[in-house]
């Protein structure tokens, strides 16, 4: 494609901006013991790669899938481009660990791509550095070395291509490479996955490993390619749709990486339905309910960003505005029979089906995949007019992540030149100790906040747990009905005339019916004891997380302790900084979803009884086994309440130690460094004013 050949034009730009990169660098180069000058260089290594990357020969339109753990990436994808066979690992916990690109080739192969001698040189350098790096680079080694691999045999190894008959064959070797206990998967940099897909031909479609991953490399992974990527499907499960972290990736991170198109997907769409339907009046009102919800949150989330930041992406905004709402589950259960569901499509099956039967037609058009597949069609279709936006926009987009830097580093120095004017090295150590104070008084607070948290849990537990009592005494009981059964008799009668002879001894038969009235009690409605029970039990359980959390209320307390201990006149005092901070650590509360399987103890009763059931004794027997399955059912939920509360209380423990130890030690190292500038106070005064001074001309002539 022409696209991909840069003209000397081209060329020279490029040159331009990486040269004006190192001028920068160079003019920054006297003032490194004040500034941190290695996120300049990163500029340029990331901007060098984009164009690399770019302009080689094999480059296609780069399709990234990216999401959070678990949000049904690898399921999408095995839906899009495999009819569901489950060609890319998936499983409850997160499985894909390294990249996986798949593109198009006549034959089914796999190329595995090692990391090089001098990338892992690298790897073992930067274990030993005090980066941020660092864990990530720790992680992989340690990962190798827990595997027991011989790294010499792998490591700088060329390519390898391995050949299969089918995806079957296929996909039994791919979890060895990419799955996340796959004994290759910590030394292996990427995998390529080639089929024979004609809708594959020049684009290149990845799987990422999730973000915010708690295994640190593979964010890290995922991070780093989407710097590469010039469409973009983000994936956020409608369960916890949208949270703050997905709205900054959305509209800072991805549109500064150069990514030209933005497509974000509600993925699980069934698990938001089966979370509401029980209260609908069918399945089609909770898709609709749920669905304008979604649109209507998606909206004042997007409304409150605008408000709260200074520069918008307009062209990014109106791409994510309406969401699509997907659930590939589902779209692939409505291409089966139900004989053929798996124990989780079952599940889904039968929550779906709380109000009447779900069809096949209603699954496809919850899975909404065909409309999924229209869109990729169209992006696909308009390749060459976002990889021409992408080609003209490389240096534009690197040289406003310059810009960005660059004020960051300048309003680092103007609050250290008033710091280092208004007070002196012993001031200065009596902030750190008024500090040390302070963060003892916030402590105390802390503990107080954190602590009415852990009580209000506690005393929501409690009325939870009476709210499930109620409810298992309810669904012991089952309704006897009244049954008509129609009998219906025959008897002979005459037909002979006395007038006729030849009638004489004729007789017909007479067709006569009665009712008769029976009691009865229906084994369907012990079945849909235990399933509403189980519902009951969740909305409960989810209801009682909900109630001890209220999130603006959490986050008006944390700020006010900082606000009460900090001196808001004082050129120290950042509150925006502070609210950030809030905001970022209480992003981490995941309230807990809950789905209870009923599937063991339903099976209890289909297997002994089916249909009315009308005899005292079969009556007797139903009953005793029904108060047996609901009492199991009772005794299991309350465990795992507990459990999921014990889980909560140390979550919110942790987080109060992260708040903490967060605002500790950023505030102590921020005042460690202007305590080393004391040594020469004057000197360095001077430093930073002259910093200052090249920082504003240099954005001066970035502007120009």
């Amino acid at each position: 494609m022409e696209i991909f050949n840069k003209s000397r034009e081209d060329e020279a730009k490029f040159e331009s901006f990486a040269l004006r990169v190192d001028e920068i660098y160079k003019e920054l180069k006297p003032f490194e013991r004040e500034i941190v000058l290695s996120d300049i260089l990163t500029i340029k290594k990331s901007f060098q790669a984009k164009i690399e990357d770019f302009y080689r020969k094999d480059r296609k339109l780069n399709i990234g899938i990216i999401g959070r753990v678990k949000s049904g990436k690898s399921t999408l994808l095995n839906t899009l481009l495999f009819d569901g066979n489950p060609v890319l690992p998936v499983a409850v916990t997160p499985k894909t660990a390294s990249l996986t690109r798949i593109e198009y080739s006549k034959e089914n192969s796999l190329v595995i791509e090692y990391y090089t001698k001098e990338e892992w040189k690298h790897l073992e350098d930067v274990t030993k550095m005090h980066t941020s790096a660092q864990e990530v680079a720790k992680e992989i080694i340690d990962m190798t070395k827990s595997r027991k691999l011989n790294i010499n045999e792998y490591i700088g190894k060329p390519d390898e291509i391995r050949m299969y008959e089918s995806y079957d064959k296929l996909k039994e070797e791919l979890n060895d490479y990419v799955g996340e206990n796959g004994k290759f998967t910590p030394i292996v940099k990427s995998v390529t996955l080639r089929v024979n897909h004609d809708e594959l031909q020049e684009i290149s479609i990845v799987d990422t490993p999730g973000l915010y991953d708690p295994v640190i490399s593979r964010s890290y992974k995922t991070k780093k390619f989407m710097e590469l990527c010039d469409v973009v499907f983000f994936l956020s499960k409608t369960g916890s749709f949208l949270d703050a972290n997905d709205l900054e990736l959305l509209m800072s991170h991805l549109p500064q990486k150069g990514v030209k198109k933005l497509i974000l997907l509600g993925s699980r769409f069934d698990d938001g339905i089966r979370d509401i339907i029980w209260k609908e009046e069918s399945l089609s009102s909770a898709v609709e309910v749920l669905n304008r919800k979604l649109i209507a949150y998606t909206d004042r989330m997007l409304s409150a960003y605008k408000k709260n930041n200074y520069f918008i992406h307009e062209e990014v905004l109106k791409q994510i505005e309406k969401p699509m709402f997907i659930s590939s589950v589902c779209y692939n259960m409505g291409k089966k029979k139900v004989e053929d569901y798996n124990e989780q499509e079952r599940k889904i099956y039968r929550d779906l089906s709380i109000k009447e039967p779900v069809t096949s037609e209603e699954l496809l058009k919850i899975g909404n995949i065909d409309g999924l597949r229209d869109l990729f069609e169209e992006i696909v279709d308009e390749k060459d007019t976002l990889l021409e936006e992408k080609a003209r926009n490389f240096v534009p987009t690197a040289m406003e992540e310059l810009r960005g830097e660059l004020v960051r580093t300048k309003k680092i120095s103007e609050r250290r030149i008033v710091q280092l004017n208004r007070y002196d090295k012993e001031q200065i150590l009596e902030q750190k100790k008024a500090f040390l104070t302070q963060i003892n008084g916030i402590n105390s607070d802390l503990e107080e906040i954190f602590g009415n948290w852990c009580v209000k849990i506690e005393s929501n537990k409690a009325q939870g747990i009476r709210e499930l009592r109620g409810y298992y005494r309810d669904y012991l009981q089952l309704s006897e009905k009244e049954g008509i059964k129609t009998h219906f008799e025959t008897k002979a009668s005459s037909t002979a005339k006395w007038f006729l002879p030849w009638t004489w001894g004729n007789t017909r038969r007479e067709v006569y019916s009665y009712d008769e009235r029976y009691r009865y009690i229906d084994a369907s409605d012990a079945l849909e004891n235990i399933r509403n029970f189980a519902n009951d039990a969740s909305v409960c359980i989810e209801e009682t997380f909900h109630k001890s959390y209220d999130l603006a209320y959490t986050k008006r307390e944390l700020l006010n302790t900082i606000i009460n201990h900090f001196d808001a006149t004082d050129e120290n005092y950042t509150p925006t900084y502070y609210k950030m901070l809030v905001e970022k650590i209480l992003n981490q509360v995941t309230l807990p979803v809950v789905n209870i399987d009923t599937s063991s103890y339903v099976s209890s009763l289909t297997t002994q009884f089916f249909g009315e059931i009308r005899d005292n004794a079969t009556r007797t027997d139903l009953k005793r086994v029904l108060t047996n399955a609901v009492s199991d059912l009772f005794a299991d939920i309350c465990h795992s309440f507990e459990k999921e509360i014990a889980e909560y209380k140390a979550r919110v423990e942790q987080i109060k130690e992260e708040f903490s130890g967060k605002l500790l030690n950023d505030i102590n190292k921020e005042l460690n460094t202007v305590l080393a500038h004391f040594e020469d106070k004057e000197e360095e005064i001077q430093r930073y004013y002259q910093l200052v001074d090249v920082l504003s001309k240099i954005e001066e002539e970035l502007d120009y």
